[in-house]
């Protein structure tokens, strides 16, 4: 397979920044993270003791995902390329659980920012109950789980390819993985490792678009197939 060369625009450039960046900001995040427990009662006791580590962390993780979202749907358009249909799907998904994972990263920054405003223990756990209540989790809960099938579905293809790029999405998903094992299990080291994972693949992924060694198609989201097309001489649509 040949392979087009990436041409190095402002849509490179950002799939690139985006692909580094929020991946690190998230790894550092989830590194500086307290220890999770289920039972509300035992995480705001975890918390009142590093109220301003936990709200930290979970700033950077909330700016991180925030800044994954052009690399995450560069990677989905390498898919689009290919399977025009399941990438397009992907991109959906993405874009609504990254939504729903980052309202909840906002939440729980609210619930640092009220410790470290002076609110009682009681009042913080009842605040913590009612943000990952029954309807709280029925309504969000769906959404959330959108992400990880929608990078299942972006990563998937690439990995049959067995191409460099299909490595770097491999790692991705195995790292996006143990996060959802972590949510379910509140056990933070699996966090920890998955994010650190998806940091090694997506800027393994940044590297190979900037060096336009992801095969014959382009990050660009936009365009994948115009790229494809113009690189063999075909006229523009």
């Amino acid at each position: 397979m040949a392979i087009s060369s990436a041409p190095r625009d402002f849509r490179t450039l950002v799939a690139v920044a985006s692909l580094v960046g929020g991946p690190l900001l998230m790894a550092i995040g989830d590194l500086l993270h307290p220890e999770e427990r289920m039972a509300p009662p035992e995480q705001i006791a975890i918390l009142v003791a590093d109220a301003s580590r936990w709200y930290t962390a979970h700033l950077l993780l909330f700016v991180g995902i925030l800044l994954f979202i052009p690399g995450l749907l560069a990677l989905s358009a390498l898919t689009a390329a290919r399977k025009p249909a399941v990438g397009y799907a992907a991109r959906i998904l993405i874009l609504v659980g990254t939504t729903a994972i980052a309202s909840v990263f906002v939440g729980e920054m609210l619930v640092g920012r009220f410790v470290l405003d002076g609110a009682d223990r009681a009042a913080a756990t009842d605040l913590l109950e009612s943000m990952f209540s029954g309807p709280i989790l029925a309504a969000v809960g769906p959404a959330m789980l959108a992400f990880f099938v929608g990078t299942a579905a972006f990563a998937i293809p690439l990995m049959r390819t067995g191409s460099k790029v299909g490595w770097a999405a491999a790692l991705i998903l195995l790292g996006v993985l143990l996060v959802l094992a972590e949510i379910l299990t509140a056990q933070v080291i699996l966090s920890q490792l998955g994010n650190i994972l998806a940091f090694c693949g997506s800027a393994t992924a940044a590297w190979l678009i900037l060096r336009g060694a992801t095969g014959e198609v382009s990050p660009d989201p936009e365009g994948p197939l115009d790229v494809r097309a113009r690189s063999r001489g075909d006229p523009s649509p």
